[in-house]
């Protein structure tokens, strides 16, 4: 293009830009969470665990090789990860999409055509026709029937804008909720990150604690035998009853269907582990049952603290604000618009001048368009985009007050698991006690079988019992960390 050309459009996009620098303006629609009509306390009603800033992972503490592989591999094979990854990058070029508008558009046209044209029926004379051919035209061809035909050939090269003027700042209002929408849909989904991290983190325990419970129905299962052959060798030799004999036989059948019910579940929920990081659903994931004895710590922090942390109460927050630019744009359509149109280039018949600058054109255009009538249909769109930004602005207290609800109830079921534990700790301990003295008390003949076998499953029982509270309560720590908002070590990229 011309050096003229090119200065030409150059002062024209400065003067436009100046225009918007000196008329355009964004509102800030920033969310202030103390003008919300939510109540937020200085503590929690329920006392809170040790808590300790979370490092991203808070998994170490577990000290478990197995754990820390399975969520590494969880967060960069597992399927739904490699999703959530994708959805990230599909909101960030929606996001640049929608806010493209506020740029020109400039785009580069070539152009070859052909025009024909004949003309008949004018009674040229043949002598006119071949003093014709004795000229040097290219741009025409005659026939001897009366026929002329004229041709020509237009070869062009240019540039092409079209520019509305943000003089207002509506596109760059939509542009900027644009960005706060793909910036929600980015907290969003680092909160399923975590989220898919903790729920896997919770299953992987619930694996062990399966495996754990089959163990214990193994144990079981053994003491009965030995229960079992020593009523079946005084039987034999007529110092115990058929009945004994055939209550024991009960009770060990009783215990193998629940070795093989627990042997099913954790199939199951290996299966289910192995699903979540892509890997063949053979039921083999886990087979270790001992169960950690420490518990994470919680993030610190007072009520006000996790509306900061929680990516998905901040992705409400700027759900919020971007509705608020929103309703700035619709109000801003009532305002009148510019378009900038212009073109620069070449026109030649000849081919190799394409590029000349001595066959340059350009042409400027702006257009100003101001609604009139419309049927209210703009004001229809602004009253709606203040409903939409009301009820963001109610999604965002309800999702605080959503969030405190969880914590305060985790908190609530901790102190709880907490005072179980202690107290099936001592009834473990106790009914081992009682089991072992039922078994001397029937060597002696002072207590009938059936006092062995409930002590016996009472026992069993109190131990299965034990073993779910401590999953429980690693699994209520770990929804803990999630629901005040741990940080991850790193996130989505």
């Amino acid at each position: 293009m011309d050096k003229l050309y090119y200065n030409r459009f150059k002062s024209i996009i400065l003067i436009t830009y100046s225009l918007v620098i000196v008329f355009g303006c964004v509102s800030r629609q920033k969310v202030q969470i103390e003008q919300l009509d939510v109540n937020i306390p200085k503590t929690w009603t329920v006392p809170i665990p040790p808590s300790e800033k979370i490092s991203g992972d808070w998994w170490s503490v577990f000290n478990d090789p197995v754990l820390d592989t399975f969520l590494v591999r969880l967060r960069t094979e597992s399927p739904d990860m490699k999703t959530l990854v994708q959805n990230q990058k599909m909101a960030h070029y929606n996001a640049k999409i929608n806010g493209a508008s506020i740029y020109p558009s400039l785009n580069v046209s070539t152009r070859a055509d052909t025009n024909v044209q004949n003309l008949a029926g004018f009674g040229f004379a043949d002598s006119f026709l071949n003093s014709s051919n004795d000229s040097d035209s290219t741009s025409n061809d005659q026939s001897s029937n009366g026929v002329i035909t004229f041709g020509n050939k237009n070869f062009g090269l240019g540039i092409n804008l079209q520019w509305e003027v943000d003089v207002w700042g509506r596109l760059l209002n939509g542009r900027t909720a644009a960005y706060k929408d793909f910036e929600a849909i980015k907290h969003d989904l680092s909160y399923l990150e975590f989220s898919t991290l903790v729920r896997g983190a919770q299953l992987y325990f619930n694996a062990k604690e399966a495996s754990a419970q089959l163990e214990l129905s193994r144990e079981s299962y053994h003491s009965l035998i030995e229960i079992r052959d020593l009523v079946k060798e005084r039987y034999e030799k007529g110092l115990r009853s058929s009945l004994d004999y055939r209550l024991s036989e009960t009770s060990v059948a009783t215990s193998v269907v629940s070795i093989e019910n627990r042997k099913n579940l954790l199939r199951s929920i290996n299966r289910q582990l192995e699903t979540l990081v892509g890997e063949y659903p053979s039921g083999r994931f886990i087979q270790e049952s001992t169960l950690p004895l420490v518990l994470p710590s919680i993030p610190i922090g007072i009520p006000a603290s996790v509306i900061e942390r929680r990516p998905d109460v901040r992705g409400l927050v700027l759900k919020m604000e971007a509705a608020g630019h929103r309703v700035a744009q619709s109000k801003r359509n009532l305002l009148p618009g510019i378009t900038l149109n212009g073109s620069a280039g070449t026109s030649t018949q000849e081919l190799e001048k394409v590029l000349n600058k001595d066959h340059g054109i350009w042409n400027l255009g702006m257009n100003i368009t101001a609604p009139i009538f419309n049927g209210g249909r703009l004001r229809s769109l602004v009253q709606i985009q203040e409903s939409t930004y009301e009820n963001s602005k109610q999604d965002l207290i309800k999702g605080i007050l959503n969030a405190f609800s969880e914590i305060e109830q985790l908190l609530e079921y901790n102190e709880s698991l907490s005072i179980q534990t202690d107290a099936l700790e001592s009834a473990v301990q106790q009914s081992r006690d009682a089991y072992e003295l039922s078994k001397e008390r029937y060597d002696k003949g002072v207590t009938p079988l059936e006092s062995v076998l409930n002590s016996q499953r009472q026992y069993n029982s109190i131990q299965s019992q034990y073993i779910s509270i401590k999953r429980q309560a690693i699994n209520n720590r770990l929804s803990l960390i999630l629901a005040l908002g741990g940080e991850m070590r790193s996130e989505i990229n």
